[in-house]
């Protein structure tokens, strides 16, 4: 949360800066894109309720530059093609001055270049694929990217396992999942470890025999799953 809030508080310097025209207005409209019901609501029930804490507190405090954060939500439903829906209607139609969002790498890759092209700054609260900030100097995130969190996963089955034999399981639909199985895997070669087999999922699958009997016939020591 305390990440979120200096976010907030950020925003209002910098769009002095590029002297946005809401702020000649009585509050500073911010929105918010996530994943508050479907497979991921998990993730995105604890942003929202991480951003209206900050909210409440900066609000309490006097708000911002004299002025009070009005937020707007809106609900992705973990579905990749209405985050585009979610974003532009944010932009559009609320005319908010930037945005915060979302966990979910994929689905911060699909609103990023929409921000990009409005000039409405995003922040992403963990979307941590590295292409994201790629995108253009209107995207920004809050956390950590996939090399760090995939070279402790390496370092800690080489080092801490004692442990060369690795397999997969990389759920290919989700940004994040191929990415840190990319960054794994090549920190892992490097170093040292053996990649014996790769095997691939989607989000929502149930069954997994298939996959885990190829993974079993190649005896790794690990499985990573991401």
């Amino acid at each position: 949360m305390h990440r979120i809030k200096s976010c907030l508080l950020f925003w209002p310097c910098f769009l002095l800066g590029l002297c946005v025209p809401a702020f000649s207005q009585d509050t500073i409209k911010i929105g918010e894109f996530g994943s508050l019901t479907g497979d991921n609501a998990s993730y995105g029930t604890s942003q929202n309720e991480g951003v209206k804490m900050a909210v409440e507190e900066i609000n309490s405090s006097g708000g911002v530059i004299g002025k009070k954060i009005d937020l707007t939500v809106e609900d992705n439903q973990s579905k990749q093609g209405q985050t585009t829906t979610s974003v532009r209607k944010l932009i559009s139609q609320d005319h908010v001055t930037a945005l915060l969002g979302e966990v979910a790498s994929s689905k911060t890759l699909e609103a990023a270049p929409i921000a990009q092209e409005a000039k409405v700054p995003l922040i992403a609260t963990g979307a941590t694929n590295p292409k994201v900030t790629q995108v253009g100097d209107y995207v920004f995130r809050v956390c950590f990217i996939d090399d760090f969190q995939a070279i402790v996963i390496a370092r800690f089955v080489l080092e801490r396992l004692h442990k060369t034999k690795v397999a997969f399981m990389t759920d290919v639909k989700q940004d994040y999942s191929v990415g840190l199985t990319q960054f794994a895997r090549d920190y892992l070669q490097k170093n040292g470890g053996q990649i014996v087999k790769e095997q691939s999922y989607s989000s929502g699958d149930k069954d997994f025999r298939a996959q885990l009997t190829d993974i079993k016939s190649a005896n790794p020591d690990v499985i990573i799953i991401t």
